[in-house]
């Protein structure tokens, strides 16, 4: 399995008066990580949902984040994503945040599923094996 890995400024407007990032943005890049990483390995969710007009993407069922060190107002963060984990018909997803000088900054969780509406609620259902390869890298 392949890391995905993105470089993320840490701006003004992602810091708390201490100019250290603000924890909810560790969430936020979490999240865009995890798209990014999709795209990169050929997985469009904005394309899968025209495609099929019941694909509801692969919605947030759990999320948690441990900080280490703090980030700060102008440092690039390196972060690494790895691939999703099967487990069923979620699946999870490891982040990890770099401070430049190589110490981790944070690191977190996602559980995730594929979703799919099914008589108007939506569901966790089995993602196609050809997205399961997809992701793997």
């Amino acid at each position: 399995m392949n890391l995905f890995t993105r470089r993320i400024r840490v701006h003004w407007g992602d810091c708390d008066p201490a100019r250290i990032a603000f924890h909810p943005n560790f969430i936020r890049w979490m999240d865009e990580g995890f798209t990014e990483m999709a795209l990169a390995r050929g997985i469009d969710f904005a394309a899968l949902q025209r495609e099929d007009a019941l694909f509801r993407g692969a919605p947030l069922v759990d999320v948690r984040c441990g900080f280490r060190a703090p980030a700060r107002y102008g440092q690039v963060l390196g972060q690494e994503v790895a691939p999703p984990v099967f487990s069923g018909r979620s699946f999870r997803i490891v982040h990890r945040f770099v401070l430049p000088d190589g110490r981790l900054a944070a690191e977190g969780e996602q559980v995730r599923i594929w979703g799919r509406e099914v008589d108007g609620v939506l569901r966790a259902v089995p993602m196609p094996d050809t997205v399961c390869a997809a992701f793997a890298g």
